[in-house]
């Protein structure tokens, strides 16, 4: 069987395609350490916070949402995939009137770590209206927070007793 050139210029430019696809153009995405955890204030569980960990040199935030039981597990590039082993900086936020009707739901977030940067971002632009903090400010703000994680694969099962 005799290919025509035409033939054989898509071919190899299929083929070329094919292999530079194959090649992972982009950049490799840094190893996570799977992390769960829950949050607990005045001795209850906190349903509906956001839980970041902000680890050193990450390119984003490992985030998570905690459910009815206080209990997180964390997403940075893929759902519970965890974060960044070391130190992390913690933050963590939750508002009275635990859901917006214009923000994205606790699901979504689980679903879509951008989704709630974005929300973080619109809540912190309307700090004098709105929904009031339904624990102390200093734990969503990530230069106040106290809150500090050296992650690894020993220390991935966190749990947070928050106090005023």
């Amino acid at each position: 069987m005799r290919i025509s050139r035409r033939g054989a210029v898509v071919f190899s430019t299929v083929g070329l395609a094919g292999l530079l696809a194959g090649c992972g153009g982009g950049a490799a995405t840094p190893e996570t350490i799977p992390v769960t955890g829950a949050v607990m204030y005045k001795g209850k569980p906190v349903e509906g916070a956001e839980v970041a960990f902000w680890g050193p040199g990450a390119p984003r935030a490992a985030t998570g949402i905690t459910d009815a039981e206080g209990k997180f597990s964390l997403s940075m590039f893929d759902i519970n995939d965890g974060c960044l082993a070391g130190e992390n900086v913690v933050t963590i936020s939750k508002m009275d009137g635990a859901k917006a009707a214009s923000g994205p739901t606790p699901e979504q977030m689980l679903q879509d770590p951008m989704a709630l940067a974005k929300a973080a971002a619109a809540a912190a632009s309307n700090k004098d209206s709105g929904p009031k903090s339904a624990i102390p400010e200093k734990y969503a703000d990530r230069k106040l927070s106290p809150l500090k994680e050296n992650v690894s694969t020993s220390n991935n099962k966190i749990v947070f007793n928050l106090a005023d």
